[in-house]
């Protein structure tokens, strides 16, 4: 088995137990980010279109989300582990679809935002009392 440099490296899961990533948890992340409704929320506050080739920009900002969490340090690494993801998610953003989703983020639209997780983040709580 060769040995990989760079990026897709550090993303790699290899079986030498140095710098493992536990990809399991994207399920979990992006169920839990559907199933409360922070995607769908999120999509009523960010720029939307019916163009064929447009990218739901909630889905976008959602997936770079799971990236991070998973490692992704820069919008090529998401891009990449969103590919290998690509079964559970579907297609993956582009890095320039990404960047360009960040950059259209004014002052504006990220209070939008904020209060979109501050009302989503009471609800879950709400509904972890009721437990």
């Amino acid at each position: 088995m060769s040995k990989s440099t760079g990026w897709d490296r550090r993303l790699s899961v290899v079986a030498d137990g140095k710098r493992l990533i536990g990809h399991a948890g994207a399920v979990l992340l992006r169920r839990c980010a559907d199933r409360t409704g922070l995607t769908q929320a999120l999509a009523k506050v960010l720029p939307s279109s019916t163009a064929a080739s447009w990218r739901e920009r909630a889905g976008v900002l959602v997936q770079l989300a799971i990236a991070i969490t998973l490692g992704a340090a820069n919008l090529s690494e998401a891009e990449q582990l969103q590919l290998h993801h690509r079964p559970l998610f579907g297609s993956a953003a582009s890095d320039s679809t990404a960047r360009r989703t960040l950059s259209a983020l004014d002052e504006a639209t990220l209070i939008k935002i904020a209060k979109v997780r501050a009302r989503v983040r009471r609800q879950v709580w709400s509904l972890l009392r009721l437990r």
